[in-house]
């Protein structure tokens, strides 16, 4: 596969909208100039109402991150220590660390290998006397069964909350958007989001006392000036994420507009090259209408056997290309190790879960993404899948992880110290014909000078 050239731009998984930059500059000088930086200020109380009207759900509360906006979620309920929470094990390690800061037991269930929401028939055999709620997990843009697992918890009494980190602007079958069911959803807003703040998080829920149990929570249990009547922590957000966050929920219906574009692009390509007809399966293909409720926040492929060589080496030849493709979530979260004792016993449990972790690769995708960087993407699978060589396939070595941020930053700062190089040399031409300049100048008042001299009587 040839060398991509040189001018080419790294392509990530998640590279941060910022799309309002002057307006969101303005914010920062109102925050600066207001002196109410942090602890509730009218950033994050304009925030949490634009989110309660988008998404048509009586209470948003927002917290510095979805993992501790989950965790608040979890103890709002007082369950007792210790008891069972089921959740998918197909999941980013925050779900599971969520659940057990709350004080509770992790519970892993498998997935359906299609969808890639939590199976109810896996979550069945997994419940037991001790298990008192099930996370559900709404991945890569698309809201998940919510019914059939809300169905499955109302038989056994069990709460149920929603992992929404990734699926704002989602919508349910129903038509209803993502963060008005269960007790409470959780979403992030992360920079890798559709919708960001830099970092941040936001907790929708229609339970009335779950929503005050969460608003005080995050700010350390206080109900009022001096007076603490729960445990809390420091979850506040800061004025300046929910500015930038606000500034991006303004727009989010153009920025949604925009991946569900790079989505269908990728379908076009992909169909057009032939890699749908066996070597890969596009994830995102059956949500391409416009009535699916799918965001399209990610792009997924699954690399099958007929593509010739493995997903992690399909990786490693598009991050020589400058592609940083990654697999999610690699190898699960019951085989980390603050998890592993955790791990279901029963041979073939997490079957789903173990195929996809093998497989998947989610492909650079959201609104810095253009159609030229669709077809480069799409040209690089083409060019391995056509490449018809032996390569080594012992996966990617443990110190191999996605830099890609870093040699990003990396190329940025040389790209600035060749611009400085340029300007100094600039800078040194200049010097030399003022210097020139000066000498000349000096020369010829001297001789103006000399001859004045000699005129002299």
């Amino acid at each position: 596969m040839p060398e991509p050239p040189k001018h080419a731009k790294t392509l990530v998984v998640g590279r941060p909208n910022v799309l309002d930059e002057q307006g969101f500059l303005e914010d920062v000088k109102t925050i600066l100039r207001s002196k109410l930086l942090t602890n509730g200020g009218p950033f994050v109380s304009q925030l949490e109402q634009g989110a309660r009207e988008y998404l048509g759900v009586k209470h948003v509360v927002a917290v510095s991150n979805a993992t501790v906006g989950l965790e608040l979620a979890l103890r709002a309920r007082r369950f007792a220590p210790g008891a069972e929470v089921l959740l998918p094990s197909f999941t980013f390690v925050a779900t599971a660390h969520a659940v057990a800061c709350a004080g509770l037991t992790p519970v892993f269930c498998d997935v359906d290998e299609a969808s890639h929401f939590m199976s109810v028939a896996s979550a069945e055999r997994a419940t037991t006397p001790k298990t008192v709620a099930v996370v559900g997990v709404h991945l890569w843009g698309r809201a998940g069964d919510a019914a059939a697992l809300e169905a499955f918890a109302a038989k056994r009494s069990l709460d149920v909350f929603y992992d929404s980190a990734h699926a704002f602007g989602a919508a349910y079958a129903d038509g209803a958007k993502v963060g008005t069911r269960g007790r409470a959803e959780v979403f992030s807003l992360h920079a890798t989001k559709l919708l960001n703040g830099f970092e941040g998080g936001l907790i929708a829920t229609n339970d009335d006392a779950l929503a005050v149990a969460a608003t005080r929570a995050r700010n350390f249990g206080f109900s009022g000036q001096d007076t603490i009547v729960s445990m809390g922590t420091n979850a506040k957000l800061s004025e300046v994420h929910a500015a930038l966050a606000l500034r991006h929920l303004r727009v989010v219906d153009a920025t949604l507009d925009a991946y569900r574009a790079v989505a269908a692009a990728y379908g076009d390509a992909l169909g057009a090259a032939g890699l749908l007809d066996g070597p890969l399966t596009y994830w995102n293909a059956p949500f391409l209408g416009a009535d699916s409720g799918c965001t399209h926040s990610y792009v997924c492929v699954r690399v099958e056997p007929a593509f010739g060589v493995s997903r992690d080496v399909v990786m490693a030849e598009l991050r020589k290309a400058g592609v940083y493709a990654k697999r999610y979530f690699f190898p699960g979260v019951h085989a980390h190790a603050p998890y592993a004792h955790l791990a279901p016993r029963e041979p073939g449990f997490l079957a789903a879960t173990d195929a996809l972790n093998a497989s998947l690769l989610v492909l650079p995708t959201g609104a810095a993404v253009a159609a030229d960087d669709v077809a480069r993407v799409v040209a690089e699978l083409t060019a391995i899948h056509g490449a018809g060589r032996v390569v080594a396939d012992a996966g990617l070595a443990p110190a191999d992880w996605d830099k890609s941020a870093y040699d990003t930053a990396l190329a940025t700062i040389e790209g600035e110290r060749a611009a400085l190089r340029a300007k100094l040399a600039d800078l040194d031409r200049a010097e030399a014909g003022v210097r020139d300049s000066l000498a000349l100048n000096l020369q010829l008042v001297a001789n103006v000078e000399g001859g004045r001299g000699r005129d002299k009587p």
